[in-house]
């Protein structure tokens, strides 16, 4: 019943003949039930096709409305809980044991394409059976990674990068009774979304920042690190499993700086490239992005948001993502699809920030 009326209330705002009704539900109702009904932030009771329809009421004109409605169909991308558990599961298959392959080769004096043969060395044995495998949020789903690779071992896998010095001296015990006495190969830092590398790695001016960085800054300056890690003979290796090409620029542009100032070897690798024409820009013409322009509300930036060095017209630091990701919506997407704390504007996709505006 509920549904039938959120389609009825979508009819109207869309001043929607019966045939258009009948020709647009099919859609609707796929979209719905694959991927967007399956959204968390939505209110209880909430659904997909109830959110559109409100969120289209927002806009005056039939105009504008159509070309919020053309916008959705055409141009959103949502990754749904099933894609990325897809890309977390693959990733060291698709993505991490091909480095470890080509290392492997290299050290062994073998041609990489004779798999086989590089798959029985030491060498490999080494690199996939003593490397460490660290989450850098909650986004991970090192859980789902770990069951998805049983060729690793448990012990070798950890939900998070900040690990206590007595965590690393039983990581050392592990790796000793394995009888790998040597540094640990790599570290793998894994996380599940990039949009602009600001949070997980990037250069500012001559140094690196983010979490990467801190994860460095930590180990440099503990004991019980040393005995794990040699740098630069242990690799850091930087997994992504979504994330844009501005965000890898970046994040690449910051390991150049930990290369230079720390002397570290670090890969960066991703699961999921998301090409930069994907994004909207202020430049850009079309009925969309005169909406956009047109229903912003500058009273939500705040401290937190002037640091991407735009407004938030087209996203945290201009992304102009299209973008839904499951769980929530990064806010480097359009401004209208996550709006938060708002009196003027709707979203369409609640967002959830990490950063809780004071009262």
């Amino acid at each position: 019943m509920r549904d039938a009326l959120a389609e009825r209330l979508l009819a109207n705002v869309m001043a929607w003949t019966p045939e258009d009704v009948a020709r647009e539900r099919p859609v609707l109702q796929a979209l719905a039930a694959l991927k967007y009904d399956e959204y968390q932030q939505f209110s209880p009771g909430m659904r997909f096709v109830e959110s559109l329809a409100l969120w289209l009421e927002q806009f005056e004109s039939m105009e504008e409305r159509n070309a919020a409605y053309a916008f959705v169909l055409s141009r959103l991308v949502f990754l749904s809980h099933a894609e990325m558990a897809h890309f977390s599961a693959i990733a060291y298959p698709d993505v991490i044991r091909p480095l470890f392959i080509e290392q492997a080769a290299k050290d062994a004096t073998l041609p990489p394409f004779r798999v086989s043969q590089v798959l029985g060395t030491e060498a490999f044995k080494r690199l996939e059976g003593s490397s460490l495998f660290f989450g850098l949020s909650d986004g991970a789903r090192v859980d789902l990674f770990r069951r998805s690779n049983k060729e690793l071992s448990h012990e070798q896998i950890f939900t998070g990068y900040e690990v206590s010095d007595e965590k690393v001296n039983e990581i050392r015990a592990w790796l000793e009774k394995r009888g790998h006495n040597e540094a640990a190969p790599a570290l793998i830092l894994l996380d599940d979304f990039s949009a602009s590398g600001t949070s997980c790695l990037m250069a500012d001016g001559d140094r690196a920042k983010g979490k990467v960085s801190k994860f460095i800054d930590r180990i440099q300056s503990s004991d019980a690190w040393k005995s794990v890690v040699s740098f630069p003979k242990t690799r850091l290796v930087i997994v992504l499993y979504v994330a844009t090409e501005q965000a890898l620029a970046n994040i690449h542009a910051g390991a150049e700086i930990v290369r230079k100032k720390h002397g570290i070897d670090a890969t960066v690798l991703c699961v999921q490239r998301i090409a930069g024409d994907l994004s909207l820009k202020a430049s850009d013409n079309g009925s969309m992005i005169d909406v956009i322009k047109k229903y912003y509300d500058a009273s939500v930036e705040d401290e937190h948001t002037k640091k991407g060095g735009s407004d938030l017209r087209f996203g945290f630091a201009a992304g102009g993502l299209p973008l839904v990701l499951h769980h929530n919506t990064p806010n480097n997407s359009i401004f209208l699809l996550w709006v938060e704390d708002s009196e003027s504007v709707r979203p369409l996709f609640p967002r959830v920030s990490r950063h809780r505006r004071e009262a």
